[in-house]
């Protein structure tokens, strides 16, 4: 009797296992069935907002539902960040994450309260970036080697501007500097100033993204002396990078990718990857991207997550050859 008893329970308990499982299994065939999140942990207006929203659009078109963007700056991209990793792993908040949020914030931020790599699973690559190395037009020397070589006869006089400690902009001038053994100033803004005082030419150089600084070249107000990529800019075909230049190894790509909560099911994961890398590589995307100096990665799930983790400690190492803390 109370062998049979117990075999009612452990068939009743199987019973509902498979009309669990069953449930689950449909709601990710049926995935998505509600409007997306897509969190931007960055102010709007700028390459990561514009990014995000383009792949949002496409996204939508895909999935048959809407992508909402939401921006959820401070911290450099960390409340965004974490917003993401403590949401429900359903597919549903998703997170537009870069170098920044998923790499360098680690070392930046010691005492963050989640870890990106460990809390947060890579969903597909978007785009890895590049900046402009630009001077005042004002300024004397014409290419990368007559700038370096004034930098080189008065260290330290040469000042750049960044939009931040630890930006890309400030990353990319440190590993230049430690690549080329030359020594600049930093001066750090956090707010579009910064352009206004290099236009002004109270500021000798910066590297900023493409964007940014496009108009302001063509206008002749600025110079641009080489890219900080593995690539020439199609909007700027007669600048060559730093390596062209004769500086290998100065050169320091950013990237970007979405990401969701650790957790989130791999047919979820799988659908979206498939979507992302499709629009990563539509026709009006990559066009617009590559004027400004964004190309597609095309890294997908696993390798994906792979690439990320790898690159924790290599921008932990150029966050500390820079000396950069978050304030």
């Amino acid at each position: 009797m109370q062998r049979r008893s117990l075999f009612n329970r452990a068939a009743a308990w199987c019973a509902a296992l498979v009309l669990c499982t069953g449930a689950a299994q449909a709601q990710v065939q049926q995935y998505p069935q509600r409007p997306i999140v897509l969190v931007v942990p960055f102010g709007t207006g700028n390459i990561a907002d514009n990014q995000g929203r383009m792949i949002a659009r496409h996204l939508a078109a895909a999935l048959g539902q809407p992508v909402v963007v939401e921006n959820k700056p401070g911290a450099g991209g960390s409340i965004g960040t974490e917003f993401v990793a403590r949401a429900p792993a359903d597919g549903y908040t998703l997170l537009y994450g870069t170098h920044g949020t998923q790499a360098a914030n680690a070392a930046l931020y010691a005492n963050g309260r989640i870890n990106p790599a460990q809390d947060l699973r890579g969903v597909h690559s978007l785009f890895r970036q590049s900046t402009v190395l630009v001077t005042p037009a004002s300024r004397s020397w014409r290419t990368l080697k007559e700038m370096v070589d004034a930098a080189r006869i008065a260290p330290g006089r040469l000042t750049y501007a960044s939009s931040g400690i630890g930006t890309q902009t400030h990353l990319a001038a440190a590993k230049f500097q430690e690549a080329t053994k030359v020594n600049f100033t930093h001066v750090p803004y956090n707010n579009q100033s910064s352009m206004t005082d290099l236009l002004a030419g109270n500021v000798d150089l910066s590297f900023s993204y493409a964007e940014s600084v496009l108009q302001h070249v063509e206008g002749g107000r600025l110079r641009a002396l080489a890219i900080n990529g593995k690539t020439r800019l199609n909007a700027l075909p007669d600048v060559p990078t730093v390596g062209e230049a004769g500086f290998p190894g100065a050169a320091l790509e950013g990237w970007s990718g979405v990401f969701v909560p650790r957790g989130t099911p791999d047919a979820i994961v799988a659908r979206l990857a498939k979507e992302i890398a499709k629009a990563t590589e539509a026709g009006d995307v990559k066009s617009t991207m590559a004027k400004i100096g964004s190309y597609p990665m095309g890294l997908s799930d696993a390798a994906f997550q792979s690439f990320v983790e790898a690159e924790v400690p290599r921008w932990k190492e150029i966050v500390k050859s820079a000396g950069a803390e978050a304030r």
